[in-house]
């Protein structure tokens, strides 16, 4: 696999913090570090935001950002996390470009970020809130693996296999990664360990689908909107295949 992950840029010195750009982002401009902080643009998403972050410090769970409140300019500003960043997002999505050299992810890397996500599920006792983006661009890593999650814009009450479906999708790559069926099946079981669930992957897939085809609407994203049909042909043809993933322990 070959990949180029973006060193998150260094802390500023003094009593005064340069506005250091953090790039990557595919929705939110004006994202920069402030010595051992990050600040974004406040909007409608910031109350969920800030609730989420506050719950997830209440009961420790230690791989997301803390919230720090507002700054003077009504700012959100959030801790700082040191890792690395995918600055290539164009290689990651499955429907943002046609790179010749798509990034893929190993075993491990796969299963770090499925039992990642799981931790954070677990973090709400009652009605998950799902992060809604929980794709590689919002994760932070060390050492090639995926440490804390990012970006918490999209976080929603709801089903944890929206979640899932998302994540399998952007880190299993169906129709998009160079592979037979059965090592999709292979990766999708090894996924599915991680997380420690079961999940009936082709429906969960379908529904992931149609919520993206939803987004690309909504948000007039008519070139990913096209490219939606290749993944959906390749579910289609393998469905049955795909079907007898199961969690193996």
């Amino acid at each position: 696999m070959s990949y180029r992950l973006g060193r998150r840029a260094p802390g500023q010195t003094g009593e005064v913090c340069e506005e250091v750009p953090l790039g990557g982002g595919a929705l939110t401009d004006g994202v920069v570090r402030v010595g051992e902080t990050v600040r974004r643009p406040s909007g409608s998403a910031t109350s969920r935001v800030r609730d989420v972050l506050l719950h997830l410090e209440r009961v420790g769970f230690d791989a997301a950002p803390r919230w720090q409140g507002l700054d003077d300019q009504g700012r959100e500003t959030l801790s700082w996390i040191e890792g690395d960043t995918f600055i290539e997002r164009g290689r990651l999505h499955p429907y943002i470009g046609d790179p010749p050299d798509r990034i893929f992810f190993s075993d491990d890397q796969i299963a770090a970020a499925m039992l990642l996500l799981r931790r954070y599920h677990d973090a709400f006792d009652s009605g998950v809130v799902c992060h809604g983006d929980f794709g590689p661009w919002n994760l932070v890593w060390r050492g090639g693996i995926p440490a804390a999650i990012i970006d918490f814009d999209d976080v929603y009450p709801g089903d944890p296999a929206d979640d899932v479906a998302y994540a399998l999708r952007m880190f299993v790559s169906y129709g998009l990664a160079p592979f037979e069926p059965g090592e999709f099946v292979r990766r999708t079981e090894r996924a599915l360990a991680a997380y420690g669930r079961g999940f009936e992957v082709p429906s969960i897939l379908d529904h992931e689908y149609d919520r993206a085809e939803e987004r690309c609407r909504r948000n007039g994203f008519a070139r990913q909107l096209e490219k939606l049909s290749k993944e959906r042909a390749w579910l289609a043809e393998n469905r049955n295949v795909l079907a007898t993933a199961r969690l193996r322990r």
